[in-house]
């Protein structure tokens, strides 16, 4: 029994370890105390010591369970839950990077993407290029494809949408559309770089919490037809190479509130 207080503790402080080391590589990537590549390496040894814990901490479980007796489960439910999210959480974007093409730029136009201009400055040292990685070669599910391909079989919702402009003037349509994706940018919290209402487009960036992995962000509204307007969203990544889902994840709520 008595190894039993000792496996709680083990749990928790490897989860307390690991947390740290995590909160380090996290937030010196953010405030740019090293890059992305490096915070990555930083964060490996986290989960690491997050392993250790999450072992121990079962081990203290399957241990109370056995003999009845919930001796250190003050230290040991904080051990187990905490090492299980230290381990989970990068566990699943290791899946998400796997399962998912190896890229970093999505667009609802992949023949003729929205492109950046007032973002081009803000992002000349950034380690990816401004132009569209459309015609690109990844490789995904074992098949050498353009990274436009890619996203149109891992993203198939990801598409221009076009509304219909029903009871409005196309001009009175144009600017509800034009102001509603404006506002939208503001609520998701999306820093404005710029906006132009007469070439209906709309410039941000959307910098992820731990990391601070930034995604710039380009919306397009041009007439579709004399009925409506097309909307088109681009958003691509300043670092990594694959996105693990994140910018497809940007673009898919706007689409879906610019269809409401």
């Amino acid at each position: 029994m008595r190894h039993q207080p000792l496996l709680a503790k083990i749990s928790l402080a490897a989860f307390v370890a690991g947390f740290l080391c995590a909160l380090t590589a996290s937030l010196g990537t953010r405030f740019g105390l090293w890059d992305y590549t490096l915070g990555l390496k930083i964060l490996m040894p986290a989960v690491a010591v997050g392993c250790i814990g999450l072992v121990a901490g079962l081990a203290w479980i399957w241990r109370a369970l056995a003999i009845n007796n919930s001796e250190g489960w003050r230290y040991g439910a904080i051990g187990l839950i905490g090492s299980a999210l230290l381990v989970g959480i990068p566990a699943d974007y290791l899946w998400l990077s796997v399962s998912l093409p190896p890229i970093h730029d999505v667009s609802t136009d992949i023949g003729d993407a929205p492109k950046f201009e007032t973002l081009l400055s803000w992002r000349k040292d950034a380690p990816n290029p401004a132009s569209y990685d459309g015609p690109a070669i990844v490789a995904y599910d074992g098949v050498k494809m353009t990274t436009a391909l890619a996203q149109k079989y891992a993203y198939p919702d990801i598409k221009p949408l076009e509304r219909l402009k029903m009871q409005y003037t196309w001009k009175e349509f144009y600017g509800k559309m034009f102001w509603r994706a404006l506002n939208l940018a503001n609520a998701f919290g999306w820093q404005i770089a710029a906006f132009d209402y007469k070439t209906g487009r709309i410039e941000a960036t959307d910098t992820s919490f731990w990391f601070g992995v930034t995604s710039d962000i380009v919306i397009r509204i041009r007439p579709a037809g004399a009925l409506g307007v097309r909307i088109d969203i681009r958003s691509k990544s300043r670092v990594g190479q694959a996105d693990c889902g994140r910018n497809a994840e940007i673009i898919r709520p706007f689409l879906v509130l610019m269809r409401q």
